[in-house]
């Protein structure tokens, strides 16, 4: 007899925890269903809870991006790795998330005597936003390419303004490239390269410690901006280009592509990114992948910033 009863009140506990947690009926519902008073089926509840028939665990993400994390530095070699929880609804909050851990990073390890190397794109936007003014630091952030802009997308591509945003931030010096990014000539832009006006900025370029970017691919996904023609992207993609880094276009294997374009681009070369000290890459969302996981094969990369989402992509890549 007493067998029969525990029998019929675990049945009970079970259909109570059921209607509750798995139904999402509020205790009064249950209470309305069942013909019982609501005091009732919170003591059924604590009881269920007591004896295991309803277990509860508190999942943190954080613990999960940790663990993404540790592989990740592993599987590169890499100095430091942060992945974020992703904001699967939002793009722009992931990307918020991505720079703000970013900024954190360099509030906490750039120095006296630090040259910052900064370019386009909208993550690279956002950490000058997310970056908090702290103590004042005697540092040069310096722009790594010229001003360009997509006409078909409406866009520019604005380095001067995060140059001047970041620097602010860090009470530093700002050091401008006011000249175009794509040149009309390989002659052009070496006259250019020398005049007096932008050569302490090229100067610059053999002193980087630190350089932070964003990624692009390719071929280019949705909204990506891009800076290069059609016809010289789809060389690059001819030839095995996997994504670019300011449009440092490189292969699956995170080698460098040459090509005649670099003789008229008004950036730092690639060369110069590879010679830096800290070269720290910040991307979103699982479709940069194949290019974030080509680049860390080239070992250029040293620490990284990036979404779940992103990180579980890139251990997923042969």
């Amino acid at each position: 007899m007493m067998e029969t009863s525990n029998q019929n009140l675990t049945a009970t506990l079970v259909q109570v925890a059921h209607m509750y947690y798995e139904r999402n009926l509020s205790q009064q519902e249950i209470a309305e269903t069942m013909g019982v008073s609501r005091s009732l089926i919170a003591l059924y509840l604590k009881k269920a809870r007591e004896l295991g028939i309803v277990r509860i665990e508190v999942f943190n993400p954080q613990n999960s991006c940790d663990e993404l994390a540790d592989q990740i530095k592993k599987k590169a070699g890499l100095k430091q790795v942060v992945v974020v929880p992703g904001s699967h609804n939002s793009a722009a909050l992931t990307r918020r998330a991505i720079a703000a851990a970013l900024a954190r990073h360099l509030e906490a390890t750039l120095k006296d005597g630090d040259c910052l190397g900064v370019g386009y794109g909208r993550t690279m936007a956002e950490l000058a936003d997310q970056l908090v003014p702290g103590r004042s630091r005697s540092v040069d952030v310096v722009a790594l390419v010229g001003e360009t802009a997509d006409t078909l997308a409406g866009t520019y591509s604005q380095v001067n303004q995060q140059v001047q945003k970041i620097a602010g931030v860090f009470n530093g010096k700002p050091h401008y490239l006011l000249a175009p990014m794509i040149t009309g000539s390989a002659q052009t832009c070496q006259l250019l390269m020398n005049d007096p006006t932008i050569l302490p900025v090229v100067t610059l370029w053999n002193r980087l410690t630190h350089i932070v970017t964003s990624i692009g691919t390719l071929p280019p996904i949705t909204g990506e901006n891009i800076y290069i023609d059609e016809e010289t992207m789809q060389q690059f993609i001819k030839v095995g280009g996997a994504g670019d880094v300011y449009a440092h276009y490189f292969d699956q294997n995170g080698q460098f592509l040459d090509h005649p374009i670099y003789q008229r681009m008004m950036a730092v070369s690639a060369n110069q990114i590879k010679k830096a000290e800290h070269v720290l890459l910040a991307a979103g969302g699982s479709q940069k992948a194949t290019a974030t996981a080509s680049l860390l094969r080239g070992g250029v990369i040293t620490d990284l910033f990036v979404d779940e989402d992103l990180a579980r992509a890139i251990l997923d890549e042969k």
